[in-house]
């Protein structure tokens, strides 16, 4: 069992570590439909640890660029391929002028916490090549289902946690209903083959998933003990997201895709 002491020196800025386990397939289906070539470029914002940053430079090849931006570069490494620029993106990308335009733009749960989300996802519009492609991804709000737990107690524990945790997340100014709206903001914008799928899955306790939970209630511990939770409370969550009888939905993830105009 993790002690407190433990738990609240897990810096809320570090990525979780199942994050790429958990949603990267998702966005990856994404990138195989939109058919990236060889020699493409494309920007990776808010890259975090680098798993889509890396897909991505094995799709455009050798004669290709991947522009990777995070907040955090630190995890990032650069290569003949992949040029990596740290930006604070509540100020947007500010890139230089020869990084761009971009036949691929990708944004995985960059835009929702930020208060200027609107203005950044015009500014990656403007960076696209003509007929180039957006592609967003996003936690978005869902009611939690737990399907099987030990005890009805563990059941409402379960559902109680994951909920404060999006509680808070809210809180912090996340946008959780940013992925709900994306389809609409770039249907108005004039962006073409707009299409928005959302994913829910049921996650088992010992599973990638519900080390994700765990992750973030590690990291959102604090907060959470001052919502209402207690020490036992997250304690037990802990416990239940390593037990194989759990199984629970997991987070709802909308990704969207849309065309820049062919002029």
């Amino acid at each position: 069992m993790t002690s407190t002491h433990q738990r609240h020196q897990i810096s809320s800025s570090t990525p979780p570590r199942d994050l790429p386990n958990v949603f990267d397939p998702i966005t990856t289906r994404e990138f195989t439909r939109i058919g990236i070539k060889d020699g493409q470029r494309v920007l990776d914002v808010g890259a975090r640890a680098g798993s889509l940053t890396r897909h991505l430079a094995g799709l455009v090849g050798s004669s290709g660029r991947v522009v990777a931006v995070d907040s955090n570069a630190k995890l990032l490494d650069p290569t003949a391929i992949v040029h990596v620029y740290e930006r604070d993106l509540r100020h947007g990308l500010q890139l230089p002028a020869e990084a761009a335009p971009f036949d691929l733009i990708n944004a995985r749960c960059a835009l929702a916490p930020l208060a200027n989300r609107t203005d950044l996802l015009d500014e990656m519009m403007s960076l696209l090549k003509p007929g180039g492609w957006l592609v967003l991804g996003d936690i978005v709000y869902s009611r939690m289902w737990v399907h099987r737990a030990p005890s009805p107690e563990d059941a409402e524990l379960l559902a109680t946690v994951v909920h404060r945790v999006l509680d808070v997340l809210a809180s912090q100014g996340v946008d959780l209903h940013w992925g709900d709206r994306a389809a609409s903001l770039l249907l108005h914008a004039g962006m073409n083959h707009v299409h928005a799928r959302t994913t829910a899955r049921t996650w088992t306790g010992g599973g990638p998933g519900c080390q994700l939970y765990a992750d973030n209630v590690h990291q959102l511990a604090d907060q959470l003990l001052v919502d209402g939770a207690t020490e036992e409370d997250l304690d037990r969550f802990a416990e239940l997201m390593a037990d194989p009888m759990v199984v629970l939905r997991s987070y709802q993830f909308t990704s969207t895709i849309a065309q820049a105009p062919a002029h």
